[in-house]
Formats: C-alpha cells, structure tokens, sequence
C-alpha cells in the first residue's frame, strides 16, 4: 500500500469517527433542551445517551470520563455558572 493510498484510507476512518462524535454532542444538547422544556425526564434522556455511546463505540474510543464531560456539558446549567462569576 503506498503512502497516499495510507493517508487517503486514514482520513476516511477519521472523518466517520469525527462525524460520530459532532452527531452525539449534536444530540446531547438537542435531548438537554427537551429536558429543559419539560418533554424528557433528565436521567432517561442522559441513560439513553450513554446507551448511545457505548453502542457507537465512543466509550471505547474516548473513555468514560470524555463521555460525561460531553454529556455534563450539555446539561449544564450556565445561568448558574454566570451568576457564580460574575458575583
């Protein structure tokens, strides 16, 4: 296998791997809202990603800690944090 033949195979597997993991953000801040308009009760919706995760292979891939980080990010409430800086 040559080296452009290489390249061109490793950027195919990254770009899939990178799509999989901007979809799971997209979807952690879309489930997040519905959890904030009342429509999903929070710990179905946070299971149900991690159920995600590990079927995807991001578990595995990132880790457990990477995974909730992602997760936590989501759910976070910044209006909290806001007021906790700038006080």
């Amino acid at each position: 296998m040559t080296d452009s033949t290489e390249r061109e195979l490793r950027e195919a597997w990254r770009a899939v791997a990178n799509a999989k993991l901007v979809e799971y953000r997209r979807q952690c801040w879309r489930l997040s809202i519905l959890v904030r308009q009342g429509a999903l009760a929070k710990p179905d919706a946070v299971d149900r990603l991690y159920e995600i995760a590990i079927a995807h292979a991001l578990v595995r891939a990132l880790g457990d800690d990477r995974i909730e980080a992602i997760v936590a990010e989501a759910f976070a409430d910044f209006r909290a944090l806001y007021a906790e800086i700038a006080s």
